[in-house]
């Protein structure tokens, strides 16, 4: 079942169990959905796209004003467990750190071609951030 069809399948669940949280935050995913899907210039897997948008703005506002609004950051926090079970699993640190390493040895010696390469490989399942930061730390320029 792809993403998309399972959003909508819990989105229903939701409907029947009178989840009104869980209700919204999936009608929104799948209005943003819908409204990529419709872009002709959207390529690629759209749903995962669409979520990890929307959990990279929910992690970003609690980092700003997780002391100022703490009950808007729990309502955030909760959307955002809710929404990565959608999302592939993460590579670890340790994984990409031996998937750089790998690469490397096979003669890749360049940051951008190794992000690349990972990218084709991965797809969601890595963090580019997490892969920048391990790069930078390996001095691959």
């Amino acid at each position: 079942m792809d993403i998309k069809a399972q959003i909508q399948k819990d989105r229903m669940e939701a409907m029947k169990t009178r989840n009104a949280a869980a209700k919204s935050t999936l009608d929104y995913i799948l209005g943003e959905i819908q409204k990529k899907e419709k872009d002709p210039s959207a390529k690629g897997d759209i749903a995962t796209a669409v979520i990890a948008a929307y959990l990279k703005s929910l992690r970003e506002f609690i980092a700003q004003f997780a002391t100022e609004r703490p009950e808007q950051s729990a309502v955030y926090q909760a959307e955002i467990t809710q929404l990565e079970q959608y999302l592939p699993k993460q590579l670890s640190a340790d994984e990409l750190r031996a998937e750089i390493q790998a690469l490397q040895a096979a003669g890749q010696d360049k940051k951008g071609l190794i992000m690349k390469a990972l990218k084709e490989k991965h797809g969601a399942a890595m963090d580019g951030k997490a892969a920048a930061t391990i790069l930078d730390e390996l001095g691959i320029k």
